[in-house]
């Protein structure tokens, strides 16, 4: 014997699991207006008293961050090993700026970042070129 139908659902109405009740839930659009307003406000005051030098280098970031994102996410999953392993290669133009910053007339500080940024460079071009050369290493016979 099948159960009685709720007299008050009919044939027709969706279900909502829990797990997506919550996440509608999450999202809630005055919060997020909030959030992007008081973004917009921090830097415009940011823009006020930063000198040109560094909004100039912010909006390079910015750029670099909205492109990266849409790099990544815009790929097929088959070549996303292809894109990282090329991404970490040509990450390569960190080294030369960490060879920049290590010269006698940098502070101690200034040289030990760009010390450690050297040696973190330098394991993810290393990095790059082992996954290239694994990838390539497949397609050969």
């Amino acid at each position: 014997e099948l159960p009685a139908q709720d007299a008050s659902r009919s044939s027709t109405d969706v279900v909502i699991p829990e797990e997506n009740a919550a996440q509608k839930k999450r999202f809630n659009p005055v919060r997020n207006a909030l959030m992007m307003g008081t973004a917009g406000i921090l830097l415009a005051l940011l823009g006020l008293v930063a000198p040109p030098a560094f909004l100039s280098h912010l909006t390079v970031f910015a750029l670099a961050c909205f492109i990266g994102y849409q790099v990544i996410w815009n790929v097929t999953p088959a070549l996303h090993t292809p894109l990282m392993s090329v991404t970490n290669a040509i990450s390569g133009i960190i080294l030369v700026g960490a060879m920049l910053q290590i010269n006698p007339d940098s502070g101690t500080v200034v040289q030990i970042l760009a010390a450690f940024a050297l040696l973190i460079a330098m394991i993810n071009v290393a990095g790059g070129f082992l996954v290239t050369h694994r990838m390539l290493s497949m397609f050969r016979k």
